[in-house]
């Protein structure tokens, strides 16, 4: 985990992944709880937890689809 579980990779499935930064007090449900990051890396983080982009909520896929792929 980076920074105490405040940042997650997400997998793009395309072998990119991107930065994501998690809200704890939120709703797991809650698309206001990942605030998207401009750091897209092409390699898979060592010590970061990596998400599926199925496992997040639509309005969140929506905003990583139409800004990153």
């Amino acid at each position: 985990m980076l920074k105490h579980g405040k940042y997650v990779y997400v997998d793009l499935n395309n072998g990119k992944y991107i930065k994501v930064r998690i809200l704890k007090s939120r709703d797991d449900n809650s698309a206001e709880k990942y605030i998207l990051t401009n750091y897209v890396n092409k390699n898979k983080p060592k010590n970061g937890m990596i998400i599926k982009m199925d496992n997040l909520p639509i309005e969140v896929k929506d905003k990583i689809t139409r800004f990153f792929l």
